[in-house]
């Protein structure tokens, strides 16, 4: 029996928020396969294609949202496995971050700078540790607003990375757990926190445009609150994906209820076009797409993932195969990794 406090209530959201075109029913039925939130949700897709948004349709109400999140993952740390390989993966990591982003290697570890090459050999990790600082250059005190800043991991290394680091969470939850960390963080909805104009030097945000109502609304509001010059760096679930392709209604990356749009570069680049960012880069990454394939193989198989779960050592190995077949098949297909990612200027 469903529990009715647990139910989330919902409203028909036919049209796509970016070109205001009919959808076509892509997936029906879908559950929460991941964190158990009550409810059978349907997946819509933009009629054209030039477009190609998916939505959630129904929608969840705002107001009920958050029941969704009651046992989501940013509520604490994933367990970190592979220990023995730790130390050896941050000393490559700030050599790689000190090379190609100027960020300061500690002190004393010169001779990290050759473990470098290491990196470029393993093209999933080399995206990784771009993904750590976002792809934003070193910049002494500069001014950054993580926007769902989660459990604080990435605040927490731009903090001791030099910048001045602050978060925005919608959970308080999420919220509590940063804190933790010694980082700042704001509860609330961006644009009701109301910082003052030109305030920071750079916006991240992590997967969290798929999780809001109003994705225009965001962008208008990070393009607000930057400096001129300042730039924006989305990464979000790309809906072009080669593991979307292989797993449809089983991809990992669709997570309903609580991916309520997922773009690809096409329909995210004409959203951040029209709310103001005249200078955009947009490209897919292989860097989650290990977890990916092995959450939509969990799914496709049990009708359920644990994430962070310690997974047999053959399906790991299985799971680093398919991340290198991903990294081969963006050179014929770019557009094809698991996550997109934007970099704008204001």
């Amino acid at each position: 029996m469903t529990d009715d406090a647990a139910v989330m209530r919902s409203q028909p959201h036919q049209h796509c928020i970016v070109c205001g075109g009919p959808g076509e029913p892509l997936y029906q039925g879908l559950s929460d396969r991941l964190f158990g939130a009550a409810g059978s949700w349907g997946l819509r897709r933009c009629t054209d294609r030039g477009c190609g948004l998916i939505w959630i349709d129904p929608l969840p109400l705002a107001a009920d949202l958050g029941k969704a999140y009651e046992r989501y993952y940013t509520h604490d740390d994933l367990p970190a496995h592979d220990s023995r390989l730790r130390s050896a993966f941050v000393a490559a990591k700030r050599a790689y971050l000190a090379q190609k982003y100027g960020y300061p290697r500690p002190a004393g570890q010169w001779w990290t700078a050759m473990l470098v090459p290491l990196v470029y050999l393993h093209p999933g990790r080399r995206a990784v540790m771009d993904f750590n600082v976002m792809w934003l250059p070193y910049r002494p005190a500069g001014r950054l607003l993580d926007v769902g800043c989660g459990n604080g991991a990435l605040l927490r290394f731009m903090h001791e990375l030099g910048w001045h680091a602050e978060g925005v969470d919608f959970d308080p939850q999420a919220a509590r757990n940063a804190v933790a960390k010694g980082v700042k963080v704001y509860v609330g909805e961006l644009a009701a926190l109301r910082f003052p104009d030109a305030a920071f030097d750079a916006v991240t945000m992590s997967h969290f445009i798929e999780h809001v109502h109003d994705p225009s609304l965001l962008l208008r509001e990070c393009h607000r609150i930057l400096k001129p010059g300042g730039r924006l760096v989305v990464v979000t679930p790309n809906n072009a994906s080669f593991g979307h392709h292989i797993y449809k209604e089983n991809w990992r990356g669709l997570e309903p209820p609580r991916h309520l749009h997922l773009f690809n570069i096409a329909c995210l680049d004409a959203l951040a076009a029209r709310n103001g960012f005249g200078e955009r880069t947009l490209s897919t990454s292989i860097r989650d797409a290990y977890g990916i394939f092995l959450g939509s193989r969990s799914i496709a198989r049990s009708g359920q993932y644990a994430m962070g779960s310690l997974q047999p050592r053959r399906l790991r190995a299985w799971a680093r195969a398919m991340e290198l077949v991903e990294w081969l098949v963006l050179k014929a297909r770019p557009d094809a990794g698991e996550e997109l990612v934007m970099i704008a200027r204001k």
